[in-house]
């Protein structure tokens, strides 16, 4: 049979073919490999050439259910692109950020790592014949820049040699991530991923501040998951007055400390998890009061006690997230000591030279030779 010419298809027609979308981007960028799609290939021919598959770029890799009413789902391309419906909930950029960085600390929580997004994370797209999915009003964000430059086959040398082996990833590992990190949202309400999930990126950024200052949010929801199910409701049960309850909730008398320490005292609580927390707490006053950039110490014990008071949370169950080291994925110290390559280089580039460089390179190179000889 032959294809309906494109001014027979009728408005309805139309409407299946081209059927609008939000997107995001996993990032690190992660080639994502579904069932039904060729394995990815980039030789560094094309790299160099910008003649790469840019169409496999766009390709459906499959859908997620993230609890979206029927029929909707959040669509994964093959680029990690993550599309989801433009539904009435979704129709403010902060409604559509939330929703997409809830996602991800799902993802998080699962044990894959990825980063928050914010409102020039998102692009603005299209689901083409339900196999494609094209961005056509991209964000500002660099991942958002990177993802157009490749997905166009304009991106530079440089930019591109990020397609040749990267990290992959299946349709079933992030199936099997979002649905264990989406249950344990689902079990601790209280807790908000989005906190979690910036203050992970936080720590992997080295922004110490936007760590600490999110983990504490994180680590006040938690305190009251449990402050609620250990105290408040054990208490209710047995003096449901108004007066009991107003006692327990009035957080001028239990503050974040207090409760911390009640949990202790109730051995809900493990020594190591409190001291973090204390310690996080601390810093974070400083910040708040005196304006006092945190150190990496604390913005990391504001981690380990979020991660030991989501294990209380979970009656001792350790999510996937735990297992994730941070370190593999953070930005380096620029003052530390270079870490040695892994490997020898397998390609190079010529970088061009500033004016007086070459000569300058020369003699520091004597120097050196002097310095060692051989």
């Amino acid at each position: 049979m032959r294809e309906p010419k494109a001014n027979a298809l009728t408005e309805n027609d139309l409407a299946k073919r081209r059927v609008p979308c939000l997107i995001a981007y996993l990032h690190p960028f992660r080639i994502v490999e579904g069932n039904d799609l060729s394995p990815w290939s980039v030789t560094i021919e094309q790299v160099n050439g910008g003649s790469w598959d840019y169409v496999a770029l766009h390709e459906m890799a499959g859908g997620i259910d993230v609890g979206l009413p029927t029929p909707y789902h959040l669509v994964v391309v093959r680029d990690g692109a993550l599309a989801l419906p433009p539904i009435e909930d979704l129709w403010s950029d902060q409604a559509a950020v939330e929703f997409f960085n809830r996602c991800l600390a799902g993802l998080l929580i699962g044990g894959v790592y990825c980063e928050a997004i914010t409102p020039d994370g998102l692009d603005m797209g299209s689901i083409i014949d339900w196999r494609y999915v094209r961005s056509h009003r991209p964000g500002a964000a660099a991942p958002n820049r990177f993802h157009e430059q490749v997905r166009h086959g304009k991106a530079s040398t440089i930019e591109a040699i990020a397609l040749y082996r990267p990290r992959t990833i299946s349709m079933t590992k992030l199936t099997a991530a979002m649905k264990s990190g989406l249950d344990v949202l689902g079990r601790v309400k209280a807790m908000r991923g989005e906190y979690l999930l910036k203050g992970a990126t936080g720590i992997a950024r080295r922004d110490w501040g936007a760590a600490l200052s999110n983990l504490w949010i994180t680590a006040e929801q938690l305190t009251s998951e449990l402050w609620s199910r250990e105290v408040i409701s054990p208490t209710l049960s047995e003096d449901p007055s108004k007066s009991r309850r107003d006692q327990l909730c009035d957080s001028r008398t239990w503050t974040a400390s207090a409760r911390l320490e009640m949990l202790f005292q109730k051995g809900l609580l493990p020594l190591d998890t409190l001291k973090s927390l204390s310690a996080a707490r601390r810093a974070r006053n400083d910040l708040s009061h005196e304006g006092k950039h945190p150190s990496e110490d604390a913005s990391r014990n504001a981690y380990e006690g979020v991660c030991g008071l989501l294990s209380v949370a979970l009656a001792g169950e350790r999510p996937p997230l735990f297992d994730l080291d941070l370190a593999d994925h953070a930005l380096s110290d620029p003052f530390a000591p270079p870490r040695p390559l892994e490997g020898e280089p397998e390609f190079w580039m010529e970088i061009p030279k500033l004016p007086g460089e070459l000569d300058l390179e020369k003699a520091e190179a004597s120097l050196e030779r002097r310095r060692c000889p051989s």
